[in-house]
């Protein structure tokens, strides 16, 4: 059964504040390569009026669990870019999107995860996923096909979230090297801040809010799966009773 898992976030401001959620970059490793370049993606956002006065909360609600993800971007998109699927009102086609669960290594004798699927670029796809041996511990592996680079110019793969009402957002993603072997181990532990970014919206990692630092929220799979988390006046975070 899918574990879901939520975040509660009650702003004690005086005013209204718009929220935002990254996850921890994961770790990636390039199998007898260089690690490509990583982006972040905002995976959700919302406001919320003060809790003083409107009671109002705002809820972060996705499934635990891991997804390997890809896109491909068929058209120049318009503004920012937002790698996320599709919902029922987007009737976009500038991008493609796959998705496909996986589960990481547990040891170094793992002969039953699922922990490897296969890009295919035309079209897009990820294959289902199967167990291989050799893959890092706590990760999936990603095989990339042997293609011209071209192919590969707008394809982009990682690891993936997916919202409780099912849309999937690529969390974080790197270019795939042409005939490329990559392991990728996420957390599921996240940054929480402030900002005006939108779901699927690439967002700087190392800094993406204007005012104090962002907080970092972790869940373990066999621990709480609901956090509450106070917006304070002077711009910090704290638990929530």
């Amino acid at each position: 059964m899918v574990q879901h898992c939520k975040i509660i976030i009650r702003n004690r401001s005086k005013t209204a504040r718009r929220f935002f959620l990254f996850q921890l970059q994961p770790t990636y490793l390039v199998v007898g390569g260089e690690v490509p370049e990583v982006h972040s993606c905002c995976v959700c956002a919302g406001e919320v009026e003060p809790h003083s006065s409107s009671g109002a909360e705002l809820e972060f609600a996705f499934n635990e669990v891991v997804l390997a993800g890809a896109v491909h971007e068929k058209s120049a998109s318009v503004g920012a870019r937002r790698f996320a699927s599709p919902t029922g009102n987007d009737e976009s086609d500038a991008l493609a999107f796959a998705m496909q669960r996986v589960v990481g290594t547990q040891s170094s004798e793992d002969g039953v995860s699922i922990n490897s699927t296969r890009l295919s670029v035309t079209p897009l796809g990820l294959s289902p996923s199967v167990n291989e041996a050799g893959v890092t511990l706590r990760s999936f592996r990603v095989h990339t096909p042997a293609v011209p680079d071209e192919e590969l110019a707008d394809v982009y793969c990682g690891n993936a979230i997916q919202h409780q009402d099912g849309q999937v957002v690529l969390s974080s993603f790197f270019r795939p090297p042409s005939g490329s072997q990559v392991d990728c181990a996420p957390l599921f532990a996240f940054w929480l801040d402030t900002g005006r970014y939108q779901v699927g919206e690439v967002v700087p990692y190392d800094r993406s809010g204007s005012g104090p630092a962002p907080v970092l929220i972790e869940f373990a799979f066999d621990g709480p799966q609901v956090v509450i988390a106070d917006y304070n006046e002077d711009g910090t975070f704290s638990p929530g009773d």
